[in-house]
């Protein structure tokens, strides 16, 4: 009897290890609201906001802009089309004005807005992942 009451004590103590260890990695995502208090504009630079942040696998980035008379998107594209600030045919192209984005692996991520003259006027972000 004592050895079974012995192997409960020592299965939920496993189990409050397991479950500790988990909670940092979750509990470690940051949600970035991209531009701060300013939000997707044509009026923030994009790499001064991201630099110095240090982004990591499942954080995730929040793109708050209007969304009256289609003022703004929020397009993920390639280096390349980053670099053109381009819109290729099948790029996903979010329009909620509170799109979030997580970011799920590491790598560069690139969006830009693309609305004609936007990204070329700085509307661009790229961020980097660890």
């Amino acid at each position: 009897m004592a050895s079974r009451k012995a192997l409960l004590i020592i299965t939920a103590a496993m189990a409050v290890v397991v479950v500790g260890a988990l909670l940092p990695a979750t509990a470690s995502a940051a949600n970035y609201m991209v531009g701060d208090d300013s939000g997707w504009d044509l009026e923030v630079d994009y790499d001064a906001w991201a630099r110095g942040k240090n982004f990591k696998v499942g954080d995730t980035l929040e793109f708050l802009y209007s969304t009256e008379e289609a003022t703004h998107n929020v397009v993920m594209v390639d280096a390349g089309s980053y670099k053109a600030c381009t819109v290729p045919s099948n790029a996903p192209t979010l329009t909620s004005g509170d799109d979030h984005v997580t970011l799920g692996s590491a790598g560069q991520f690139f969006f830009i807005c693309g609305i004609e003259g936007h990204c070329q006027s700085g509307m661009k972000l790229a961020v980097n992942v660890q």
